[in-house]
Parts: C-alpha cells; sequence; structure tokens
C-alpha cells in the first residue's frame, strides 16, 4: 500500500501534531510528507514518534532553519529548501511551502502557507492539506493521499 501523510504549518501545535502522528498511524502511512512552517525544533523531535520516514521543507516561519535542519538529521529526517522533487513508489512529488506558479511538472503537487485545504484532481493532483495547527481557521487538518488512486481523504484533528 501505498499512503503518504501530509502535514503542513503546525506551527509549535504540539497537541495537534500529536493527533496528527497518532492518525498517520492508524492509516497506516508509509511516509509522512510536512509542507513547512514546523518552526521549533522541540516540535520536529515529537515527529520522531513516527514508525516511517519523515520528508519536509522549510516555510517563511520556520526561522533558524540550521538548527531544525541539525535537528532533522539527528532523527534521520529529509530536509530540503522549497521546492524539492522527490520520487516515492515510482511518483514524482514536488513539494513546496509557498504555492509555485506555475506548477511544475510532477504527478503530485503537495504546498502548505495558506492554511486552506486544497484539492486539484489533475496531472498533476494539487493538495494542501490545510494547516495542523488551527490557528488561523480555527480547523487543524492533515491529509492522507493513495498514491495509486491519487484518492485524497482530508482529516480534522
Amino acid at each position: 500500500m501505498s499512503r503518504i501523510g501530509i502535514i503542513s504549518d503546525t506551527h509549535d501545535h504540539l497537541g495537534y501534531v500529536r493527533k496528527a502522528i497518532d492518525l498517520f498511524s492508524e492509516n497506516k502511512v508509509t511516509q509522512v510528507i510536512h509542507c513547512g512552517d514546523i518552526v521549533a525544533q522541540f516540535v520536529l523531535k515529537e515527529f520522531n514518534r513516527l514508525m516511517v520516514p519523515l520528508t519536509l521543507v522549510f516555510g517563511n516561519c520556520d526561522g533558524d532553519q540550521q538548527a531544525l535542519k541539525k535537528c532533522a538529521q539527528q532523527f534521520g529526517f529529509q530536509c530540503y529548501q522549497e521546492p524539492v522533487t522527490i520520487k516515492l513508489f515510482n511518483r514524482r512529488i514536488t513539494v513546496s511551502h509557498q504555492p509555485l506558479t506555475p506548477i511544475p511538472e510532477c504527478d503530485f503537487y503537495l504546498h502548505g502557507h495558506t492554511h486552506r485545504q486544497r484539492y486539484e484532481p489533475g496531472k498533476p493532483v494539487v493538495i494542501n492539506p490545510g494547516e495542523a495547527c488551527g490557528w488561523l481557521s480555527g480547523t487543524a487538518s492533515v491529509a492522507v493521499l493513495d498514491l495509486d488512486t491519487g484518492k485524497v481523504d482530508f482529516y480534522e484533528l
């Protein structure tokens, strides 16, 4: 099964981060992608509870990126400047924090920053999981993507 968890804009909200990690475990994801704005190392350390790999890009609120990168390396997380294109299960996935225009060629394009859920089927499938912190919208959310079918499920935390 090739399901991945997608999270963005955690902004130091540990309670929702913990709920997201539990939800990803329940959904048996094989990878988690964070679309930026983790903000602090103590939040990144919480992701060590994941039993699957974590890939992340920096967002505009990730101030001390060197410290975050060092922390990520300690846990074996893959950490990138945006945008980055990775290959998972023979699918090309481009990840950025801020929405890109034009959208790059890939199978799936994931981003954060707007704090609003977004799903646009097509080539590529465009997904924003919404904000995991719930600060702006009042709704904390994440997404789970099936890379085989392109189906996306959004979950409120």
